[in-house]
């Protein structure tokens, strides 16, 4: 059997209950050329029966994977171990596809030339009522970095799209350091892609982003939460070691996100020598040291 050329993968956990609205719109889907990655995190519920009926109800495969609860962030990048495509795709177990997404996604890819060094082709996202999620880009195709994105463009809200499965695999993660300890934000990984290459933005609505107000405001209570200390820090210091070059340029993005790693790093007790030391720029170890004593203090 010949390799699919995309790989959807959804993490899940105790999600059959909004598994069959991911089913229905891959089922939908005008470009069929993919297989969908299920990787069960440890549930609980009917989760693999529900599958079973998939695999037989399906015209694409379906690969199903079952395992102890290991959180979001490190089943992902089992996923991307496991992951045949040559295009790699997270799809959330909560949401839901147009059915010409696949084949937006596709055909931008075979548009872009090798020389242009896209590492990932990112879109637009609408909610359930059709309402476009977050901010547009100012204009299509923009090809910039995450940053660049983010701080240049102050573009905000969620987007999706499709990557190459080859990039994901080239990125750096101590997975033993990661193992057992919690939430572990997506940035971790996700700052990687600016060293890598730039992204290829599309003003075109590929995924549905299904919202709930009451999941939304519990999600962002918790998020700071002392529990996810480890987790922020990681994310902070990847931020900082991918970034440490725009001290002179964004001195307040910079200098902010070294607050949130000095702040979370006390909360997740880590001594001053491995605080310091998991900063890579002389620079901002030496500030670090300056403005470590304050923090400890806040803590």
């Amino acid at each position: 059997m010949s390799k699919p050329l995309v790989t959807i993968l959804t993490p899940s956990y105790n999600r059959a209950h909004t598994l069959p609205r991911v089913f229905e719109s891959l089922k939908k889907q005008s470009f069929q050329d993919f297989e969908w990655l299920i990787i069960d995190d440890g549930s609980t519920d009917d989760t693999g029966n529900l599958v079973k009926r998939f695999q037989q109800e399906a015209d694409f495969d379906i690969r199903y994977y079952h395992q102890e609860n290991q959180h979001k962030f490190l089943t992902f990048f089992r996923g991307i171990d496991l992951a045949k495509g040559q295009y790699f795709s997270p799809l959330d177990s909560d949401d839901a596809l147009p059915a010409d997404s696949l084949a937006i996604l596709v055909q931008t890819w075979e548009s872009i030339s090798d020389d242009m060094n896209i590492v990932f082709v990112s879109s637009l996202c609408e909610d359930q009522n059709g309402n476009i999620v977050g901010d547009q880009f100012p204009k299509t195709p923009l090809i910039c970095s995450i940053f660049d994105m983010r701080y240049k463009y102050k573009i905000k809200g969620d987007k999706w799209g499709m990557g190459k499965t080859e990039i994901y695999k080239k990125m750096k993660l101590n997975f033993g350091d990661l193992s057992g300890k919690g939430f572990i934000p997506e940035g971790v990984f996700q700052y990687q892609f600016d060293k890598l290459g730039l992204h290829y933005c599309i003003n075109k609505v590929t995924r549905i982003y299904f919202q709930d107000k009451n999941d939304e405001l519990s999600l962002a209570n918790q998020f700071y939460d002392k529990k996810n200390a480890f987790g922020l820090a990681e994310n902070y210091k990847a931020f900082l070691n991918t970034y440490d070059a725009k001290i002179l340029s964004y001195p307040k993005t910079i200098l902010r996100n070294l607050g949130g790693y000095l702040k979370f790093s006390h909360l997740d007790r880590r001594s001053y020598r491995k605080t310091i030391a998991g900063l890579e720029n002389n620079y901002l170890k030496a500030l670090a040291s300056i403005f470590y004593p304050f923090f400890k203090a806040l803590s």
